[in-house]
């Protein structure tokens, strides 16, 4: 497991009320990090490294749903039940809508992570595949316009009723594509209470972490427009807009 090289103080600056939290897939088992000793929905996992403090990591034997199987960490790549599950658990009208949904869900190569670490950043010693913010819209909106600021990219959120943990521990890693949900859409955690209502996770993969930090620490977090009131803030733009034209005009 590489040593952490990248500066994370900038996340400090959110001042978050729950820790950011970084992850890493593994095959070996981890040195100098203990065992969790409990069994978590895989969904439960991020609450627990925030409010644990200290790095821990988890196997197949502590996961006690399915995310044992998206991460990798058993041969199970599906539930084999014509999809009933998800009716009598009253979220699919039929078997085959639940089944249709499964079609999209993504998997890590089964056999291929055997361990998982997880810590909240300031405690963190290893270099992270995913890291997991949870704030709220305001602070959301800062670190998401930082995943824009250099490349003009769309925001993009991708998310299913069940197995929404996939959405944020699976396909931002595969894709290596920023994710973000809001807490209470998704059938698990909403159901284990895992967390209050209205918070937005933003889950970063290690392939976008490098640029989407050295843009927190570049771009303005606080935008002239955002320090205005509405009359002040239609004039100011429409100011802005005048200049841009004049300059164009006289470049």
């Amino acid at each position: 497991m590489g040593a952490l090289k990248t500066d994370m103080s900038i996340y400090k600056k959110f001042n978050f009320e729950r820790p950011p939290v970084g992850i890493k897939y593994l095959f070996h088992k981890p040195e100098g990090i203990k065992q969790l000793d409990k069994e978590l929905a895989l969904c439960e996992m991020l609450k627990e490294a925030q409010e644990r403090g200290e790095p821990f990591y988890f196997t197949k034997e502590n996961e006690s749903c399915f995310g044992k199987s998206f991460l990798g960490m058993t041969g199970e790549s599906e539930l084999a039940d014509g999809g009933l599950l998800g009716v009598k658990l009253e979220v699919f009208q039929d078997g085959r809508a639940n089944t249709a949904l499964r079609r999209q869900f993504k998997h890590l190569e089964s056999g291929s992570v055997n361990y998982v670490a997880m810590s909240p950043l300031d405690k963190m010693t290893f270099e992270p595949d995913l890291i997991v913010l949870a704030g709220t819209p305001s602070q959301a909106e800062v670190a998401l316009r930082a995943t824009t600021y250099a490349t003009g990219d769309l925001y993009e959120s991708k998310s299913t009723s069940v197995g929404g943990c996939i959405w944020l521990y699976v396909y931002p890693f595969l894709s290596g594509k920023v994710n973000f949900t809001i807490t209470g859409l998704a059938f698990g955690m909403k159901g284990r209470r895992v967390f209050p209502e209205g918070l937005i996770l933003i889950s970063i993969p290690y392939q976008q972490i490098p640029a989407i930090t050295r843009n927190l620490n570049e771009m303005k977090w606080v935008p002239t427009g955002y320090t205005l009131d509405k009359d002040e803030f239609n004039k100011w733009e429409k100011g802005m807009v005048a200049e841009v034209i004049q300059e164009g005009r006289n470049p």
